[in-house]
Formats: C-alpha cells, sequence, structure tokens
C-alpha cells in the first residue's frame, strides 16, 4: 500500500486492493455509478444479446416484453450489490466471508475469477473482429493490441476506470444513438428483401428469453460493490440503489430491444458481418464504436478478474493481478482465428447457477446485520454454505443448458430454465431461516440460565 492518499488523484495507480478502504480514502458522489454501469454496458455485446429472443422464436412484442421484465428483476439485484459497497468497503466476494468463512471465499473468488476471464473473452473476440475490419491486422495482432490498451485502464485501477466510464458514457452514448437512428432508418430497406420472423407465442421461450436478460443483469453482481467501495459510508444507500439501477437499466433495455428489432432480418451471417450489412456506408465509424464500447467492459473484467485472484490469496500487487487476468483471457481467445462459440446464450445461463444462490446468501446477510463483516465478527459458515447448497440442489430440476436439462424444465417449462429464480429466493430464505432459529436457541438458552 502506498503512503501517498490516493484519494481522487486519477493519474495514479491505485495502491489498494481487497482490504477494506479506510475512512480517509472514502470518496465520490452516487452519480458516478449511473455513468459507470451505463458505460459497461454501452456495448455490441449488449446489442446482440436482444437477438436471442428472436433467434429462439419469439415476435418481436413478445420478446421486447421479455426483454423489459428480465432487465427490471434483474438490475434490482445488481444495484444491491452497488448499494452494499459504501457499507463492506470492499469487494463483495471478499466482504462474504461471515456467511462462507474463508474456504467459502475462496471457492467463490475462484469462480468469479473464471467469470470475468470469460466476459474477457467474449468481449475481445468481438472487438478483435470489429478491429480487423477497419485496419488489416492479423487476429493475432488485433486481439495484443486491445488486451495491451484495456489492461493500460486496469492498471491504474478506480479512479481511472471511473472518470474513463465518465466521458465514455458521453461519447459512446453518442455514438450509439446515431448508430440506433441508422439501424431503425434501415431495417425497413432490409427487411423488403429478408422475410421478417414473427413468431407464436411460445411460453417456455418467452420465459428463457426473460432469464436471459435477467442473467445478464446480475451476472455482473459478484462485482457489484468493486466500483461503490469507496463512497463515503455515510453516503445515500438509496440514492446509490437508484443511480446503479436506472444506469444498468437504461442502456440495457434500449439496445437489447434495438437488438431483437434488427434480429427480425433474420440473417445468419457473423456478428461484424452482420453489423456491417446493417450500416452500410456508416459501417466504419460503426465498427469504431463497437471497438471503443468494449474498453470500459473489458478494463472492468481485468480489473475486477485481479481483485478475484487477491481474494484467492494469491500473493501479488493489484495491478500485477491485472496484467495476469488480462493475459489468461487475451490466451484463451488467441487460438481459433477468432470464431465465436455458438454456446453463448448457454454461457450467459450457466453464469447464473452459482451467482443467484450466492446472491441470496450474501443479500441477505447484508440486508439482515446492516454491517460490514470486518465490523462483526459473527461467524454464519455453516449456515452460508448450506443455504447456498440447498438452492442449487432444489433448483436443479429446473435447469436448462447445454450440459444438462431437469425434468421439470422438460416435462412442464419447455426447456426454460428458471432454476436461478428459484436458488436466489429459496438460499435467501434458507439462511434467514437459520439465522432465525440460531437466534432463538440462544435466547431460550439465555432465558433457561437466568432461571436458573
Amino acid at each position: 500500500m502506498s503512503e501517498t492518499a490516493y484519494e481522487e488523484k486519477v493519474l495514479e495507480v491505485e495502491p489498494y486492493g481487497i482490504e477494506p478502504i479506510p475512512k480517509e480514502e472514502r470518496h465520490g458522489r452516487p452519480s458516478q455509478m449511473f455513468t459507470i454501469w451505463f458505460a459497461i454496458n454501452l456495448n455490441v455485446v449488449t446489442w446482440f444479446t436482444g437477438f436471442l429472443g428472436i433467434e429462439f422464436g419469439l415476435s418481436l412484442k413478445h420478446a421486447i416484453l421479455a426483454i423489459i421484465i428480465g432487465n427490471v428483476l434483474g438490475a434490482v439485484f445488481l444495484a444491491m450489490t452497488s448499494a452494499v459497497g459504501p457499507l463492506a468497503g470492499q469487494p463483495l466476494i471478499p466482504a462474504s466471508k461471515r456467511a462462507f468463512g474463508k474456504t467459502g471465499v475462496f471457492g467463490l473468488s475462484f469462480l468469479n475469477f473464471v467469470n470475468n476471464i470469460g466476459w474477457l473473452a467474449v468481449n475481445l473476440v468481438l472487438a478483435a473482429l470489429a478491429l480487423q475490419k477497419v485496419i488489416p491486422l492479423g487476429y493475432g495482432w488485433a486481439l495484443l493490441l486491445l488486451t495491451a490498451a484495456t489492461l493500460l485502464i486496469a492498471i491504474y485501477g478506480y479512479n481511472f476506470i471511473h472518470s474513463f466510464a465518465h466521458w465514455m458514457s458521453i461519447v459512446m452514448g453518442i455514438l450509439f444513438l446515431i448508430l440506433t437512428v441508422v439501424s431503425v432508418k434501415n431495417v425497413p430497406l432490409l427487411l423488403s428483401n429478408s422475410p421478417a420472423q414473427t413468431g407464436d407465442f411460445n411460453l417456455g421461450m418467452f420465459i428463457l428469453t426473460v432469464a436471459v436478460a435477467f442473467s445478464y443483469q446480475i451476472s455482473y453482481c459478484p462485482i457489484g460493490s468493486d466500483y461503490s467501495r469507496y463512497l463515503p459510508k455515510n453516503i445515500s444507500g438509496k440514492k446509490v440503489w437508484l443511480t446503479s439501477y436506472l444506469g444498468a437499466l437504461t442502456v440495457c433495455i434500449w439496445l437489447e430491444i434495438l437488438g431483437a428489432l434488427t434480429a427480425t432480418l433474420g440473417t445468419h451471417s457473423g456478428p461484424m458481418d452482420f453489423f456491417a450489412k446493417l450500416m452500410g456506408v456508416f459501417t466504419i465509424p460503426a465498427l469504431i464504436t463497437v471497438i471503443l464500447s468494449i474498453f470500459p467492459v473489458n478494463a472492468m473484467a481485468i480489473y475486477s478478474g485481479g481483485l478475484a485472484a487477491l481474494a484467492m490469496g494469491i500473493p501479488m500487487k493489484r495491478w500485477t493481478s491485472a496484467i495476469v487476468c488480462g493475459g489468461i483471457g487475451a490466451l484463451l481467445v488467441s487460438f481459433g482465428g477468432g470464431h465465436l462459440a455458438d454456446t453463448y446464450k448457454n454461457f450467459l445461463l450457466l453464469l447464473s447457477y452459482w451467482i443467484a444462490p450466492w446472491l441470496g446468501v450474501i443479500l441477505c446477510d447484508f440486508y439482515y446485520y446492516r454491517t460490514a463483516p470486518a465490523e462483526d465478527n459473527t461467524t454464519n459458515t455453516l449456515a452460508g454454505i448450506t443455504a447456498f447448497m440447498v438452492g442449487i440442489i432444489v433448483s436443479i430440476p429446473f435447469m436448462s443448458s447445454i450440459l444438462y436439462v431437469g425434468p421439470i424444465a422438460e416435462k412442464y417449462l419447455g426447456h426454460a430454465d428458471i432454476s436461478y429464480f428459484l436458488s436466489l429466493a429459496i438460499s435467501a430464505l434458507v439462511y434467514r431461516l437459520i439465522l432465525k432459529m440460531r437466534s432463538q436457541k440462544v435466547r431460550l438458552n439465555n432465558s433457561m440460565e437466568l432461571e436458573r
């Protein structure tokens, strides 16, 4: 840790890692939560997520309705994890130690590390494909250039990321607004040559589309407090929640609906080829927009992935862990020439299998105690792990993925996956019940002692 105060310095490498941020270093405003979540989601991956409802066979109106429902619900939980940041003063998974203990935190940190590496890999591929269409570079060189530029942002850390997100939310907001106008203007012309998919209503696919939008939002929950942990502890939690909620909600609904609209063209070309077809003469500016839009979310993945590595107990400085995370992500996608996996939708769903039950436990823990674990010696390791496992086990019959389809999802839900909704609710309920039973037992024992 640096002896010099970090405070609000932007061009200084952040000296803190996963330890609680000292009171004298706390700074920032709730409005920063709007710009950080707006900028992170303002990218072409969010746009392509909106394609999935149409690909599942839904009509445009049903796909849009599912997108709205999924995002309205999912952003609630993302905003809650962001609002916990000022109270915890540290990343949320290391702050889970009261509920999961050291062993549980290690396992969760590993999953979070893999989670961030996965997002980094997906986004790097899209950015590299776009860059290749702008500059005549080989895939490897495009990947190297993008990774190096993104690493610079992540290495500087918290203040630089927030400052970068602020300006990118303005610049990218304007560029994506222009792209939206161009896209909507071009859709009628392209539809005249490409029959739109109308799609009959299918409840299973409707639920699945809601689930994808919901999953996209809660996939950020493990890092929700990474970008709010420097805020003053006495700051309004409601304001932090509201600004985080609006930032994540508005941009995701906007771009995913746009994705659903453009997906009705029914093209089966690659993502960048499709983008070029849609943009026409605006292809090059549009591709530059795509490349720039990937930087905030990739910087986030590298930064938070590095924090996850530190939470696993790996002895490194924070900036070193960021380099390691970025290097692994680039290495994973350095082979295969940049072909995107057809299982992107399954990746989104698989993320939630561990995130949802963890989220149920940790939110219940924080909002039950209203204190940070660092200020509380209470240990609920058995309660937390039990609730987590019960949430997963009960939800297994409702799972539906490329690896496994549960009997209830297959027979009664039309292959819709609602397991994460159940695991989140059940894990929170079980954790709360265990704490309540334990509290009653303590009161009973105390009462018996007094009677003696």
